[in-house]
């Protein structure tokens, strides 16, 4: 950081979406460092817009608006910097930055609002007592307003604590001339000389102590410079009568003026000074004393003038043999020790103690005893607030050792005998809770070891034996179930490894001897359906390593021999192949085949030495297939249809320039850039209907800039990464570009998130410590704070009022973990929401209830992810889909619903692709149209014949088709269009009798207009307006009379406005935002 010094003495002190760069990786620490050296070249503009590229939520955003405002006022930019200042502060962002308040307060001071300046410092105090630029600005500032003294004293305890700091001494000397005190100035002058002789204020120290003391500075003040001791009146005498200055009185130097003369005679007079009990005699006095006695007062007589070595020429550069030595004899060795020495409180007993310097600023304060640091001492950080509470014997660290974070937070203490950790080790997190304990003997770890959790709870607990793992080593989850079980000797794994998920159950299984894997080892996905399995002896893997789908279907399969990779298949969720690679000898590729969606081959890619050399292009029809010369031709992989799936080039075996792929309809899916077989450079992916999906980019295979996902074709998630790691802001965005949340991630780990509300403002902002919710603050739709809750050591029952009390969060807590029930509820006490979480994660039910009071999202979860049947209902409580998933996957069987709970469509899914028959029905149930899917890809349809069975076949060729049902009667039962897989124009139903049962519009796959339920009378059950898949305005649902029963707005596919319930003869309105209930009337 640049640091803020008045400019009366500047320079004291220590001495569009189209436009992304996609390649842009974030790093606010490099910015702000960049942006410094900028400044520092005086590029203000450049260094202004680097600081412009740290994001408002990253925590270094505030460090960017100091600089920022910095720099602005070093151009002389004043109400740039002004406004900076004034919103930071408003903001809140200035509340526990010492330098932030320092610098708002210095720029006030500047332009002379002494009042509100005075009041940052002293908040600016508060959080850096000791801190050298924050009390030398203070002192300024006091100055400014006349207040003298108030400058002296803060002066004193500047110089006091901070020897090094120069702007204190120069600043501190010259008030103490101007107000008559020629000692007590030239001491402290002489003291800035010494540390800064070329520093900005050199020269006019040198002209203030050149001038005769026997006619300047003659009218002394009543200020108070010392409150005891300090009596120069021999001296002063000695000064005014101008002594000195006689001819007789010889002059230790070849320069021979003023300044030497009377600087001599103070420097000389230090040695016999009857020391009292003075500031300056004993702040001052010893180094002086020191240098008499060490003869050094020539070298100093040159040093002091250094700043004037353009003006005083060869008087100084005929010196520089002198300058050199004094600097070698006396600054480098016997200097220091006596400058910085002080008597100070250390942890409440008067010391006398050495203040050392790290940087140029004072770092550790203790005592020395025959040159060896003894007893407690204290370790400082730049602004002058203890950074470590030490003891010491015989210049080694002995006893307890404690150490505390910038804002006075105890994080670590740990035992020393004799400079090496001895006994117990805590530390701790920033809200006090303790992180780990641990136990060392002679400097290893011995004993029980613990860690814990940010919120309270034990992680983990094992025992070392010298310093290593030895025993039984368990971790739990904050909710106490057991996470790990595992035993060491002397450091490796013997025995059992189990783990568990938050619910108990087991998810892993093995064994191990003396560190390495032996006999079964299985993971599981809920301790019975099974996630990968494998044989290990020695370490090495046996036979097979297998991999399964969520449903226990075979995904891969690894084939080894003797711990050699052979082969491995890849299979879809069918059970067909998909791919298969064979390894040679030496575990290179030696063979890839590829298969379609039916399990047959149509390509392969034959490797030497692990570089591809050529391939084989199966076709439909024909046995044999066609060698293809990749190495001349490039890759150009085909279907059996002949449809291209994969194009792009190879140089010596490696994939080079843009690679492109493609679905089975012929539409791009993918394309990539590579060099030297590296991904590098932009990776688009499409949907199959030809939409964006996602824009990423790629750096030596690693993701690196931005990743942009896309949702119906418009920007909805962008996310920052750097080397295959979420770092920086994300932001998700709504329909409209609005965003609606924006987190941030350091190093892969989540640290804060904002939700917005629709109209911009807040809706909430979580905070999170090692991935761990920390805090949770809400707020209403004009951005007032309305809750703000630690989740620290939380157990138990909570309650907490949103929206003026209309509504309520009753949740259960262990070691602020959701654990058990979570109810939100109306000030009626009726639900809104009903949910039951484990260890924060969702488990089992989660229901949603809608306008009417009934059901609007019936979810299964397990262990965090969907599992089982999940129900959802339209806004009138009517079930209108229901789906199972399994494990996370969409797989097995889903059905659409009419309202009077017929089925309307059934089918199959793997992972949310279609796979085999999905029949759809009319309101009667009866059966009126099948399309036949193989891997989500549509291949035939089935419609009614004259009879009304479905019998004959039609196939869909390249997945384009217009499809109408009809009944025996020739009325259409069902009518849609496929285009390249996608719905694609109006779908309907209809009754027998002709009457509409279902209608909807689709536009390249996604809805877009207005679907529209009927009853059987023919009536409207309800209309719903959609633009691009996502609902927006209003929607209307009647009874069956036709009367009224609910209108509801959305807006960015969310409940938006007020929703109105037409109930025997009221209206119940009920109001949301951003998908959010707030009250009912």
């Amino acid at each position: 950081m640049k640091k803020y010094f008045s400019s009366l003495l500047l320079g004291l002190g220590f001495v569009c979406f189209a436009q992304t760069d996609y390649s842009f990786v974030y790093d606010s620490s490099q910015f702000i460092r960049e942006g410094n050296d900028l400044h520092d070249a005086q590029k203000y503009e450049e260094a202004i817009r680097k600081y412009e590229q740290i994001n408002p939520i990253d925590p270094l955003y505030k460090n960017a608006l100091y600089e920022k405002a910095m720099t602005y006022a070093y151009q002389k930019k004043e109400d740039e910097a002004r406004k900076i200042y004034e919103k930071a502060y408003a903001d809140g962002l200035m509340a526990n930055d010492t330098d932030f308040l320092m610098s708002y307060g210095s720029f006030l001071s500047d332009h002379k609002e002494y009042d509100k300046a005075e009041q940052l410092f002293k908040e600016s105090e508060k959080l850096a007592p000791n801190a050298g630029p924050l009390l030398y600005n203070m002192a300024l500032l006091y100055v400014r307003k006349q207040e003298r003294q108030k400058s002296i004293d803060v002066l004193k305890k500047s110089v006091t604590l901070n020897p090094n700091h120069a702007g204190s001494h120069y600043l501190l000397g010259l008030i103490a001339l101007e107000e008559g005190h020629v000692v007590e100035g030239s001491l402290a002058l002489l003291s800035y000389l010494v540390i800064a002789p070329d520093g900005g204020g050199a020269e006019q120290a040198i002209l203030k102590l050149n001038a005769k003391f026997g006619e300047n500075y003659l009218s002394q003040s009543n200020l108070v410079f010392s409150e005891k001791g300090d009596d120069f009146s021999e001296i002063q005498e000695i000064l005014r009568n101008q002594l000195a200055l006689k001819s007789a009185y010889k002059v230790k130097s070849e320069i021979d003026d003023v300044i030497t003369r009377q600087m001599q005679a103070l420097i000389e007079y230090f040695p016999e000074h009857k020391y009292g009990e003075g500031f300056f005699e004993t702040t001052y006095g010893p180094w002086l004393s020191e240098m008499a006695r060490k003869n050094q007062f020539e070298g100093f007589s040159y040093y002091m003038l250094l700043s004037m070595e353009q003006k005083l020429g060869s008087k100084i550069t005929s010196q520089k043999k002198k300058i050199s030595a004094f600097k070698a004899n006396f600054i480098e060795t016997d200097f220091w020790p006596v400058f910085a020495k002080r008597t100070l409180d250390v942890f409440g007993e008067k010391k006398e103690v050495v203040i050392y310097l790290k940087a140029g600023k004072s770092s550790f304060i203790g005592a020395t005893v025959k040159g060896l640091t003894e007893g407690k001492s204290k370790s400082l950080y730049a602004n002058g607030n203890l950074l470590g509470e030490l003891n010491f014997v015989g210049n080694e660290l002995d006893g307890v050792q404690k150490y505390y974070d910038e804002k006075g937070n105890l994080y670590e203490e740990k035992g020393y005998s004799k400079g090496v950790l001895d006994g117990k080790r805590t530390v701790y997190y920033p809200n006090g809770n303790i992180k780990t304990i641990e136990n060392y003997k002679n400097g290893k770890l011995d004993g029980l070891s613990n860690s814990y959790y940010v919120n309270g709870g034990k992680a983990c607990e094992v025992n070392f034996i010298d310093d290593e793992r030895d025993g039984k080593m368990t971790c739990l989850y904050e909710n106490g179930k057991t996470k790990s079980e595992a035993t060491y000797i002397k450091g490796k794994l013997d025995g059992s490894l189990k783990t568990f998920n938050a619910l108990g159950e087991l998810i892993s299984d093995s064994f191990y001897k003396t560190g390495e894997v032996s006999g079964s080892y299985t993971e599981y996905f809920d301790g019975k359906s099974v996630k990968t399995q494998t044989d290990y002896s020695g370490g090495k893997i046996q036979s097979h390593y297998k991999v399964f789908y969520a449903d226990g279907s075979l995904k891969e399969d690894y084939t080894y021999a003797n711990g050699v990779l052979k082969n491995d298949v890849h299979y879809l969720e069918n059970g067909d192949k998909s791919y298969e690679t064979r390894y040679d000898d030496k575990q290179e590729v030696a063979n890839y085949t590829y298969f379609d969606i039916d399990g047959n081959k149509f390509y392969e890619e034959l490797f030497k030495d692990g570089q591809i050399k050529s391939g084989l292009q199966y076709q439909a029809g024909k046995a044999e297939p066609i060698p293809m010369d990749i190495a001349k031709k490039g890759h150009d992989l085909k279907n059996l249809d002949g449809v291209t799936t994969a194009l792009g080039k190879y140089e010596k075996g490696k994939k080079i320039g843009q690679w492109q792929y493609f679905y089975s309809n012929g539409n791009l899916r993918e394309k990539e850039i590579f060099d030297k077989g590296a991904k590098t450079g932009l990776q688009h992916v499409y949907e199959r209907n030809g939409r964006p999906m996602s824009i990423s980019h790629y750096v030596n295979d690693s993701l690196s800039g931005i990743y942009e996902s896309y949702r119906n074709g418009k920007l909805y998630q962008s996310f920052s990464y750097r080397k295959d790691e979420r770092n920086g802001p994300s932001t998700t965005y709504y329909a409209d570009g609005s965003v609606s949340s924006v987190s941030f991630y350091k190093d892969g780990e989540l640290v804060k998130n904002v939700e917005y509300w629709q109209n911009g403002q807040p809706n909430s902002i979580v905070t999170y410590n090692e991935g761990t919710t920390e805090r949770m603050e809400s707020f209403d739709l004009t951005g007032k704070k309305q809750n703000s809750f630690d989740y620290s050591n939380k157990t138990g029952k909570t309650t907490l009022t949103f929206y003026g009390g209309n509504i309520l969060h009753e949740l259960n807590l262990v070691n602020g973990m959701l654990q058990g029930a979570y109810i939100i509820k109306e000030k009626s006490g009726k639900p809104w929401i009903v949910a039951e979480y484990a260890n924060g994660d969702k488990q089992n039910h989660y229901k949603k209830y809608g306008p009417t009071g009934d059901l609007y999202v019936d979810l299964n979860f397990h262990d965090g992810v969907q599992h089982g049947l999940n129900r959802y209902y339209d806004l009138a409580g009517t079930l209108r889909f229901e789906t199972d998933f399994v494990f996370g996957e969409e797989t097995g069987n889903s059905s659409h619903y009419f309202y009077n709970g017929t089925k309307m469509s059934t089918y199959k899914q793997f992972d949310e692709n279609r796979e085999g028959e999905t029949t759809y029905y009319n309101l009667k149930g009866e059966p009126i149209l099948i399309l036949g899917f193989d891997y989500d890809i549509l291949k035939y349809y089935i419609a009614l014949d004259p009879s009304g069975k479905l019998s004959q076949k039609v196939p869909v060729v390249k997945e384009t088709a217009t499809i109408i049902s009809a009944y025996p009667n020739k009325k259409t039962a069902m009518e849609l269009t496929f285009k390249k897989g996608e719905f694609d124009g109006k779908m309907m139903i209809y009754a027998i009798d002709g009457k509409p049962e279902f209608e909807a519009i689709y536009d390249n796959g996604q809805l877009n207009g207005i679907r529209t339920a009927y009853y059987a009378n023919g009536k409207i059950y309800k209309k719903e307006n959609f633009v691009d898949g996502r609902e927006e305005g209003l929607s209307e649902y009647f009874k069956e009379d036709g009367k009224p029963w609910l209108t509801a707005i959305s807006k960015n596919d969310e409940l938006h406005g007020p929703c109105k319930v037409y109930a025997n003869g009221t209206i119940i309105t009920k109001t949301y935002d951003s998908d959010i209930l707030l009250e009912t009337k």
